[in-house]
């Protein structure tokens, strides 16, 4: 593995790190600590900022408005906008858009192109990925999808139930995995338009950590027609898409996570470089000091297995395995930097002069979101026992 940062990527990563330091979180003033909004004013004048900036979706290709990145470039850039919440949405790489986008551009025709993703790309609209569903159906489990599409003629009548689907209130469109006539090998992603007669929003999901933009949504399907165009890729094709998806996306929000780690951690030590007590700073103390030493391994090694895994990636490998390592890896340190942070800072990281309270609500969401941690272990370790992994 080369890790050598090409010159025009330490450069968009030092572009990324300005705007996150001279922007991004200046513009946390703003933030709805309860809500995680902005008003839509300020979010429109600061995107406009990122595109002069040469940040809007750095993600995607230089042929379709992005800068052409590959997977370990991409882990460089959102790491380093991962240092503010509010930082990837402004630069039109945040979850779960960026996560479509990667998916549309995979598998979309022209047609479905020309209708979705170029205005997503645009930042013209939002979207939603509608999988998770309420008990018995999937959760960790695709197998117990209930969601299903019946055929009839040229169209498909979806009965379902969706819900913790990201950001649905308000967006254009979801992508929904439904199984097709009642088979689970046909499971199949339909691109469902928010207009459609039969589809409700019911409710944002109240949850530990903010919202973000579009909430955490209940969702009902009640023979919702959407015409055989709509369907994403073929007929059967959605676990494999999902997997396209999925696997990208748990490395995305393991780079944002890694930024947010990090932040956490500066945060602690201005803190205890200023605070004065037993005679001398904070940052004196070597109980302090092993603190910060623990995040520092936890940081770089999560940093280096995320690494590992998009270079995988890119070369065409099977990156399931690293990509497990990676998610469990860097979502338990988010936690736990979060969590020293607080304890460092004391009550002055418990209250809200500081941005720890809302970091340490965000943050446990991860350890659950996009596979929870025992998901990730039951994995890893079923792969080790089968000897598809070594150690």
């Amino acid at each position: 593995m080369d890790l050598t940062i090409p010159k025009e990527v330490e450069l968009v990563r030092e572009k990324a790190r300005s705007f996150v330091e001279e922007v991004a979180i200046p513009a946390e003033d703003h933030y709805d600590y309860d809500h995680g909004r902005m008003p839509e004013a300020i979010v429109e004048k600061l995107r406009e900022e990122a595109r002069k900036r040469g940040l809007w979706t750095a993600h995607l290709p230089k042929s379709e408005g992005g800068l052409g990145l590959d997977l370990v470039g991409t882990a460089l850039v959102f790491s380093e906008l991962g240092r503010s919440p509010i930082a990837p949405h402004l630069c039109n790489c945040d979850a779960p858009d960026e996560g479509n986008m990667h998916l549309l551009h995979l598998a979309a025709n022209e047609e479905q192109k020309k209708k979705y993703y170029h205005p997503l790309v645009q930042g013209k609209i939002r979207s939603a990925f509608a999988m998770t569903e309420p008990p018995p159906g999937a959760g960790s489990d695709p197998a117990t999808l209930t969601t299903n599409a019946e055929k009839d003629g040229d169209h498909y009548v979806i009965n379902g139930q969706k819900w913790y689907c990201t950001g649905a209130n308000g967006a254009a469109f979801l992508i929904v995995m439904a199984k097709v006539n009642g088979s689970f090998r046909k499971t199949t992603m339909f691109l469902v338009p928010t207009d459609a007669p039969g589809y409700t929003m019911v409710q944002e999901i109240g949850v530990l950590g903010s919202h973000g933009p579009g909430g955490h949504c209940e969702l009902k399907f009640e023979n919702v027609r959407v015409h055989e165009s709509q369907i994403l890729g073929r007929v059967a094709e959605g676990f494999r898409l999902s997997q396209e998806r999925l696997g990208p996306a748990r490395l995305t929000h393991c780079m944002r996570w890694i930024g947010l780690s990090r932040r956490c951690m500066e945060i602690a030590r201005d803190y205890a470089l200023k605070r004065e007590l037993f005679g001398g700073k904070l940052s004196e103390q070597q109980g302090i000091q092993w603190m910060f030493a623990e995040s520092a391994l936890e940081i770089e090694s999560g940093f280096l297995l995320t690494l590992k895994a998009a270079d995988i990636l890119r070369k065409g490998g099977d990156a399931r395995q690293a990509i497990s390592l990676a998610k469990w890896q860097v979502s338990e340190t988010l936690n736990k930097c979060v969590d020293r942070a607080i304890q460092i800072c004391g009550s002055h990281g418990y209250s809200r002069y500081l941005k720890l309270e809302l970091f340490y609500r965000d943050a446990r969401a991860a350890r659950i979101a996009d596979g929870p941690t025992e998901t990730h272990k039951m994995v890893i370790g079923r792969n080790l026992m089968s000897g598809k992994e070594g150690f």
